[in-house]
């Protein structure tokens, strides 16, 4: 398939913007930052923490751009932000700073290896180019492969100059322990739902407020995951799960069929997807109310699969699917996305006792 510049073009400029727009629920963990820098400092290596769409990512460039502005006062003077004027600032709202580096996977579900993070150590062992200092961005730390860890924790152990790293990741869990001890702790949080929803409907004015609900729920309560999965339609994309999953449980279609429709999304997406469905089941089995599942609108169907889910089996479907998730979020998920989507409908069917009946429409959202 030929490659759309225009269309890349627009993707990167799209990437930019989100970048460098104010991420309004972050500004207090903002205003404590800039109190530890005005104070003792920032740490060489800081980790930030928190659900896809908190705004790790904006945080983290608005983080570089503030410790790489040439502003020569803005300690003295205790800046709260960059000044956006000096060329240091210029450069990075252009994306072309040369004393900072983004460690990233060269694509969605690719590790990162140890030549980038061999890259990442030839970049900090010169001397500032243009500001005090270097930044580098890490980002996912989740895809690092044991030989990219181990050579970024050596750099961790032995820091170079005046430089800062910026880690990211979602999950504390995920981060091997001799980093986590070397780096300082940022949790970002997602935002109240109402200041949230108000977010969303600036940046959305065409939605409804039960899509921008929806969306919110369907992603972890992260607003900036919630406009992206608005705007690539992925709205519709659940309302086909949940049409394919009733038909599938219910014995209306063939394995095969059903299998061959949920192949054309991504394979993350389905299994993230499928995660989320089970742990609505779990939570209405332990009587939650249907306000506070992923899938409201859906309560009475996923009460029917409650009724007649094995929990046992539907624990040990949900473990397979996070530890699925995990590896596919390393890059190290290196599966045949039908014989294992198929291999997981049919562990959906055996973790009920009996055929679950689809009376709720499909169409409802």
């Amino acid at each position: 398939m030929a490659v759309d510049e225009a269309e890349l073009a627009q993707q990167g400029k799209d990437a930019r913007q989100v970048l460098l727009q104010d991420i309004p629920w972050n500004q207090e963990l903002w205003n404590d930052l800039i109190k530890r820098y005005h104070g003792a400092g920032l740490p060489h290596a800081s980790l930030l923490l928190g659900n896809e769409g908190t705004g790790r990512r904006p945080l983290a460039f608005k983080m570089a751009k503030f410790l790489l502005c040439q502003a020569v006062d803005k300690k003295t003077a205790k800046n709260n932000d960059s000044c956006n004027q000096c060329h240091s600032c210029k450069l990075m709202n252009a994306g072309s700073h040369p004393d900072y580096f983004i460690c990233d996977h060269e694509a969605k579900g690719k590790q990162i290896k140890i030549d980038t993070v061999r890259k990442l150590n030839d970049f900090l062992s010169k001397t500032p180019q243009i500001s005090a200092c270097q930044v580098v961005q890490v980002y996912p730390l989740e895809a690092m492969n044991p030989n990219a860890s181990n050579a970024l924790l050596k750099t961790l152990e032995e820091p170079s100059g005046e430089s800062y790293l910026l880690l990211m990741a979602e999950r504390l869990g995920t981060v091997l322990p001799t980093i986590r001890s070397r780096t300082q702790r940022i949790n970002l949080h997602p935002p109240k739902t109402e200041q949230a929803l108000a977010w969303l409907t600036q940046r959305l004015p065409n939605a409804s407020t039960e899509d921008l609900a929806l969306a919110l729920r369907q992603c972890g309560g992260g607003p900036l995951k919630a406009e992206r999965w608005l705007r690539e339609g992925l709205l519709e994309q659940d309302a086909t799960y949940i049409t394919l999953m009733q038909k599938w449980l219910s014995g209306q279609q063939q394995l095969q069929d059903i299998s061959k429709a949920l192949s054309k999304y991504e394979l993350s997406d389905t299994i993230n997807w499928w995660t989320g469905l089970s742990l609505d089941i779990m939570k209405l089995g332990m009587g939650a109310d249907a306000t506070q599942i992923s899938h409201p609108q859906q309560s009475e169907w996923i009460g029917q699969l409650v009724a007649t889910v094995s929990k046992l089996k539907l624990l040990t479907l949900q473990n397979k699917l996070q530890e699925i998730a995990g590896r596919l979020a390393s890059g190290q998920g290196n599966y045949n996305a039908s014989l294992l989507i198929e291999s997981l409908l049919l562990d959906w069917q055996q973790s009920f006792t009996q055929t679950p009946s689809t009376q709720t429409s499909s169409t409802q959202r």
